[in-house]
């Protein structure tokens, strides 16, 4: 039947086109389907193996990402290395918004460099043009571009942009998602964990706002710190979030993909590399995988019915009551740390633990000095590396140490021989915890806000002042001239009596320069504690400087 020219009919051609057109849109629709069908149906014949787009985490995580669309929210998804994260949830999930989209639509693919979004970029290209599906739906509005992605489906354009999370402009807006991948880099090549914070405040303050109202943010990438921006994201309300390591991802399931990778090859893997293999695919943070201890470690430390103490109060310290204390002196940039330790028999408890955010030197010392007072402190260490509280009228009680590679590896084991032989109680509390698994087992920390493994440092000073205590008890053997008299009678640390001089006198009263103390307690009757240099029978154990190896009488040093 011919359309009609009357008036009334003018406009049937251009209503016919514009029905025929959202016809075709229609039957598009239907043949993209859900997320899992794309990917299932359209998006896996870009690939040599189909069928493993049909596995049991890939239907998962796209009715995930689907839901976090309809529900208008974000999406956080924490996935094993080679188990298609960035071919799902990056690449297909951003070709899949675009073929849904009903206008023009633009997505943002983010890494922490801009080279690596291209990378993605070009991928995406790729993978386009090996699908002779999608191929038939889309035309390029270029000359094919390798880090480009600018096509039209039903003359509508469509492009995906790419940028690095600090380079991209801001004040550019997208509709139809932005994907954030591997904004903290992949493991192997690890950022500066000092920029953690960094990362993480640009983010929530700059690149969560550049998608519209109702866009969906998609996250993907592999935890660095116990705490970092995946952790934080997983607790954030507005996303929601998925982790599925390879081995052990649910309760009922042993493997998480074994159509490609069997439990023989992954168990091969974690025997071969156990820290690499527990960051990539068991998503361990890898910091964590390298931390001087685990958070089971502190946990079974952790009591939560001790109390913490006021720093500012009398202590009522009991008889047989000793206490000792550490105090990591914080730069500008994080917090000075306090903790105190009381012990009666063997247990190390602790009684306080105080952050100073932001106090002044003077204000600290003062503070510390109230603190030796009120808890009547038997021993003390502070961090003394930079002497920021020297010469400023620090009580006694408290002893500097300078931290030097041998110095924080000795207390390091100290503590960590309190922490095994379960002889340490630690106050409850998630900030120190976390700043004492964010040590490596060389002793570094990532700076950030809540400290930089202040906690660590402290508690190991105060395990250090305590374990002294426990195993050096110095007892005093007298005036050095009564000493002298005992073992060589006649002699002054000027000579003779008589006036001569043999050098015997002036060399005694050199060897007395040294500490007249001696380790006592069992330990002392044993023969490694005597001289072995000296068959003397006036050669006594007391005569023995364990520490300097030096025999007081004779000379010897061992």
């Amino acid at each position: 039947m011919p359309f009609s020219s009357t008036k009334d009919d003018s406009i049937t051609v251009i209503d016919a086109l514009a029905k025929l057109s959202e016809g075709l849109s229609v039957n598009q629709k239907n043949k993209i389907g859900s997320f899992q069908e794309f990917i299932q149906n359209i998006w896996s014949q870009s690939f040599d193996r189909p069928e493993l787009f049909s596995s049991w985490h890939v239907g998962i995580i796209a009715d995930d990402a689907e839901r976090a669309v309809d529900e208008k929210k974000n999406y956080v998804a924490i996935l094993p290395r080679f188990h298609f994260k960035s071919t799902l949830l990056g690449h297909g999930f951003s070709i899949w918004r675009l073929l849904k989209a009903k206008r023009d639509t633009s997505i943002l693919y983010l890494s922490y460099s801009d080279t690596m979004a291209r990378y993605h970029i070009s991928e995406i290209n790729k993978t386009v043009q090996r699908n002779p599906v999608l191929m038939d739906w889309l035309t390029p509005r270029n000359s094919r571009a390798e880090f480009q992605f600018r096509y039209t489906i039903n003359s509508k354009p469509i492009e995906i942009l790419h940028g690095g999370l600090f380079s991209f402009k801001r004040g550019m807006h997208v509709n139809g998602a932005l994907i954030a991948d591997d904004i903290l880099r992949d493991p192997e090549n690890p950022l500066q964990l000092g920029e953690m914070n960094k990362i993480e405040d640009h983010f929530m303050t700059e690149t969560m706002f550049i998608p519209n109202r109702d866009t969906p943010v998609i996250v993907l990438g592999t935890p660095m710190l116990p705490d970092d921006i995946l952790a934080k994201l997983q607790r954030d309300p507005r996303f929601i979030s998925r982790v599925l390591p390879a081995l052990d991802p649910t309760p009922t399931r042993r493997v998480l993909m074994p159509d490609l990778y069997s439990e023989d090859w992954l168990v091969a893997q974690q025997t071969a590399r156990p820290k690499s293999f527990a960051s990539e695919f068991l998503l361990q943070p890898s910091f964590q995988t390298e931390s001087y201890f685990n958070r089971e470690d502190i946990s079974k430390c952790e009591d939560a019915n001790l109390r913490d103490f006021s720093a500012y109060k009398k202590y009522e310290k009991r008889p047989n009551e000793q206490l000792f204390a550490g105090f990591d002196v914080g730069k500008k940039r994080h917090p000075s740390h306090l903790v105190i330790f009381s012990r009666e028999g063997d247990e190390l408890k602790q009684v306080n633990q105080t952050w100073l955010d932001g106090w002044n030197y003077s204000d600290q010392i003062e503070f510390l000095n109230e603190v030796a007072q009120n808890f009547q402190l038997d021993k003390g260490y502070i961090d003394n590396t930079r002497g920021e509280l020297e010469d400023r009228g620090l009580d006694q009680v408290w002893h500097p140490m300078s931290f030097t590679s041998k110095s924080k590896h000795t207390m390091a084991q100290i503590l960590e021989q309190a922490v095994h032989g379960g002889i340490l109680k630690l106050l409850k509390d998630e900030r120190q915890t976390q700043q004492i698994i964010s040590v490596n087992n060389d002793l570094k920390a990532p700076v950030t806000p809540m400290g930089h493994g202040d906690a660590f440092f402290s508690i190991a000073l105060a395990a250090q002042a305590a374990w002294e205590t426990t195993v050096f008890k110095y007892e005093t053997l007298g005036s050095t001239s009564d000493w002298i008299e005992a073992v060589a009678p006649g002699e002054t640390p000027e000579g003779r009596a008589d006036g001569s001089d043999d050098g015997l006198g002036k060399d005694l009263a050199k060897r007395m320069d040294v500490m007249l103390s001696y380790k006592s307690g069992e330990e002392e009757e044993t023969k490694e504690h005597l001289n072995p240099g000296c068959s003397e029978g006036v050669c006594q154990p007391s005569f023995w400087v364990m520490e300097r190896k030096l025999c007081l009488y004779c000379g010897y040093r061992g």
